[in-house]
């Protein structure tokens, strides 16, 4: 009996060397998301990240410093320039007016802004406009002159007017509509204007009415330049503080703060077709393959993750202006989102559909585990 106990003992405690062998086999091949930010902080990562589904905040944390010179942390409930993710706003408010039947995505923008270029031959749709295929000006191309390297388009000094802008926007064509994929400001800065006659309000009046009264956020137009409208500094490559840039002069395009929450309570708006419709939704986030996966505000397509079963459907929106770079990463099927901020240009961010990189790190941990 006590030699079988022995044996008993023996199995027992091999039995728990085996399991604990292999839990540490799998923790390693399926890190938790703390521990890739864990690393990512190692190799500098400074910003918040959020994860949550329809209902619950999964993941919520703040790393690093908001402002280097005087030493204040990051808060993960902080006020952050959304940058190119206004273009996903702008998206969903204009298919918004698509389903209420005021406008159409393939009709010409000069038959609802009288004001815009009449092309008879080869007319911008709205459709050209949400997926950079209009061929208008594109304020990048203006040569960056000695204000630290800022395009014209967006110096503080001297500030353009809104007219200006939208004068130069509407300006000589570069070529024929849907010739090609080039992504463009302008083409978002004419949507606002547009939103704006048919709406009959000014944008930041639109986002008081459909987002922030409907969804509870605090969204709002940059009025103050660089860093001053929040208390996140922007750092670029080799940590050095970003120029000092005009913010408002992004305006639809790229002028949205608000808070990491702000951009979730957007999100499961978004994967519950709170705003837009469902089948508006679906021609939303309809990648073309011969533009990149472009879709209307985002790209989508369908990428392998690490420990998922099959490819994950995924929209993407990025976003970057001086030192700051945003992520909001949707997984429909998943009924997840992904937010990340970095107050550093020198993130890199890597390319999903490669394999490898932060972003498939973060998703792979963040829509492949149980709990991320």
């Amino acid at each position: 009996m006590a030699k079988d106990s022995g044996i008993v003992r023996t199995f027992v405690v091999t039995l728990f060397l085996l399991v604990a062998v292999i839990s540490s086999i799998s923790a390693q091949s399926s890190p938790t998301l703390q521990g890739v930010m864990d690393d990512a902080t190692k190799k500098g990562f400074s910003g918040v990240v959020l994860v949550g589904d329809l209902q619950n905040v999964l993941y919520e944390h703040a790393f690093g410093l908001a402002d280097k010179e005087r030493k204040l942390p990051h808060q993960v409930n902080e006020i952050w320039r959304w940058a190119s993710v206004t273009k996903q706003v702008t998206a969903a408010l204009v298919m918004q007016q698509v389903d209420r039947q005021h406008l159409f995505l393939d009709s010409p923008v000069q038959a609802y802004l009288p004001m815009f270029p009449k092309v008879v031959d080869s007319p911008i749709t709205v459709r050209n406009l949400l997926q950079h295929t209009s061929g208008l000006p594109n304020p990048d191309d203006a040569a960056p002159g000695a204000e630290n390297e800022v395009p014209v388009f967006y110096r503080v000094s001297p500030a353009r007017t809104t007219r200006q802008r939208l004068s130069f926007c509407m300006g000589t064509s570069k070529r024929k509509p849907g010739e090609r994929f080039e992504y463009n400001n302008c083409d978002y800065i004419i949507l606002g204007a547009l939103l704006t006659k048919i709406s009959g309000m000014p944008y930041k009046r639109l986002l008081q009415k459909e987002l922030n009264s409907t969804l509870g956020t605090s969204l709002r137009l940059a009025t103050k330049t660089g860093s001053k409208e929040s208390k996140v500094k922007g750092y670029l490559d080799k940590g050095q503080p970003e120029p000092t840039i005009q913010l408002s002069a992004f305006g639809a395009s790229g002028a949205l703060v608000g808070t990491p929450r702000d951009l979730l309570a957007l999100d499961r708006a978004l994967l519950t077709n709170r705003l837009v419709s469902k089948p508006s939704t679906e021609t939303m986030w309809k990648g073309e393959p011969k533009l990149g996966y472009a879709a209307l505000g985002a790209w989508s397509f369908e990428v392998p993750l690490k420990n998922c079963t099959g490819d994950v459907a995924l929209v993407e929106r990025r976003g970057e202006i001086g030192g700051i770079q945003v992520r909001n990463i949707l997984a429909p099927k998943l009924g997840r989102a992904v937010i990340v901020f970095t107050n550093s240009s020198a993130v890199e961010f890597g390319e999903i559909w490669q394999g490898s990189g932060f972003s498939y790190d973060v998703l792979s941990a963040a829509l492949c585990s149980k709990a991320p």
